[in-house]
């Protein structure tokens, strides 16, 4: 009964409403409240609206899509509107394209018989978007995402967009040409009367030595220019085949085709002769080799043998023999390990805290080994034949009897007879003493040889003895008409 007379007292009020004059209408649309009006809203209801809905501006702008949002002013320069192509040819916006048949249909339109170059490659790029899409690093940014900073830095953005020597320049000694400079001879003041066979720099003075067949053993200062004689001393009938510093400098250390062999004290100005060594059966004691570690004076004997004499008391200690003869020793770096290399081709490796063979490889190719020689430090041994080749090994060769070798230097035509390489392991010398002329200097870690070394113009010779000052600034060369030639390489140091 209720719900009957709800429904009548409405469809009633209904009928009223309709049948009423237009007076009455427009007076109920005076009285009509408008939605979402804030006039008529009270201060707590419009408080609660912002805080929980937020201001009627802030909606408008939620409801807009991402597109229809206004870019937001960056407080700096827009970057992206004054970048430039950094290169734009011309003849690009003039020049006709032809095509093949298969890309005539896929470019141009129907009639269209020529295209430029700009409209070709607009054609193309429109191409491979719609296939492909827009790649990721060629979209710009939409307003609403972060800058990087760089548009924000003029300074950073100026460094992305141009390139500059931002790196050092390098300290290793380039391939190819070698910048050396051929100075006055070091015995200039007093050239020898004989052949030089041995040429030396001191282990930290500015002092070369020179000795040779005229029996005299010199002493200069290296300045590059003058080269002032320091000392010359005289060994009545003893021609001076070899001669070393000691590792301190303090001695020089002479042997020839004799039995005995002397040393010469800087320091207190005497000569010692070393007589006939007990337990030694040799008549030549005119090879010999230092250690490092300034230990052993090596001589090198006959049928292979190798005699051990102290560098300080100059006591023999021991002998070491390898097959068939040797023609040449050299160290490890440290001293602990020696090689030796003779006329079957093999090399040796002998541990000198227990003076026993660890180590034997076949120098490849080698019929007969000449010279062997060790960088300073440690990662190259190169090993020079009769043949005049010189094989590089790498520290592999310990591996294996049969290593091969990393490179084969064959630059020489005769018989390598010595090998030395500089303090920074960046520069070898070979040389031969069969012919004139014949040394060469080659560059690591290429293992390439210099093109521009030796100069026609040096008056070189017969290369008997070489050798690399402490920093390898200086380069000297001995040869048989008594010239110890004096080179000046300007990528080291003064010394």
């Amino acid at each position: 009964m209720l719900r009957r007379s709800l429904k009548r007292s409405a469809q009633n009020e209904a009928s009223a409403a309709h049948q009423g004059t237009g007076t009455h209408a427009s007076e109920v649309k005076k009285t009509a409240k408008v939605l979402g009006s804030s006039k008529d809203k009270d201060e707590a209801e419009n408080v609660l609206e912002k805080l929980v809905l937020g201001g009627e501006s802030e909606i408008v702008e939620k409801l807009q899509p991402k597109s229809a949002k206004t870019k937001p002013k960056s407080k700096g320069k827009d970057f992206t509107q004054e970048k430039k192509a950094a290169w734009e040819d011309e003849d690009d916006l003039t020049e006709s394209v032809n095509l093949t048949k298969d890309r005539r249909h896929a470019v141009l339109s129907h009639g269209e018989k020529k295209i430029t170059g700009d409209s070709f490659q607009q054609r193309l790029k429109n191409q491979f978007e719609k296939v492909s899409g827009t790649p990721a690093w060629a979209r710009l940014k939409s307003g609403d995402e972060e800058s990087d900073g760089a548009e924000d830095d003029p300074e950073a953005a100026q460094l992305l967009q141009t390139t500059g020597d931002y790196l050092a320049p390098s300290e290793s000694l380039p391939k190819g040409v070698i910048q050396i400079k051929r100075c006055k001879d070091a015995n200039s003041e007093c050239p020898s009367q004989g052949k030089v066979k041995s040429v030396e720099f001191h282990p930290t003075a500015q002092v070369i030595l020179t000795a040779g067949m005229d029996q005299r053993l010199h002493l200069f200062q290296v300045d590059g220019k003058n080269n002032p004689k320091i000392q010359s001393l005289f060994m009545d009938r003893f021609p001076i085949h070899t001669a070393h510093f000691s590792r301190t400098g303090e001695e020089v250390i002479m042997g020839s085709k004799h039995k005995n062999f002397y040393y010469y004290d800087m320091i207190a100005g005497n000569v010692g002769n070393i007589p006939q060594i007990k337990g030694i059966e040799e008549n030549d004691m005119s090879r010999f080799e230092m250690s490092p570690d300034g230990k052993f004076i090596v001589f090198l004997g006959k049928y292979g043998h190798m005699h051990l004499i102290s560098a300080k008391s100059k006591e023999w200690l021991s002998s070491l023999k390898m097959n068939g003869t040797v023609d040449s020793v050299t160290f490890s770096p440290d001293g602990r390990r020696m090689y030796s290399i003779g006329d079957e081709g093999d090399v040796y490796v002998w541990d000198m805290t227990t003076r026993d063979c660890i180590h034997r490889f076949k120098d490849e190719g080698c019929v007969q080994g000449t010279a062997i020689t060790m960088s300073k430090n440690g990662q190259y041994l190169a090993c020079g034949s009769y043949s005049g080749v010189v094989n590089i090994y790498d520290e592999s060769y310990m591996n294996s009897g049969y290593p091969k070798p990393v490179k084969a230097i064959m630059n020489l035509v005769t018989p390598c007879t010595s090998a030395v390489f500089n303090s920074t392991s960046e520069l070898m010398a070979i040389t031969s003493n069969y012919a004139e002329r014949a040394i060469k200097l080659v560059h690591f870690p290429s293992m390439t040889v210099f093109s521009n070394f030796p100069d026609k113009a040096d008056s070189l010779r017969i290369p008997l003895a070489m050798d690399f000052s402490l920093n390898s600034g200086y380069f000297a060369v001995g040869n048989h008409r008594g010239q110890v030639l004096l080179y000046r390489v300007k990528h080291y140091g003064n010394y």
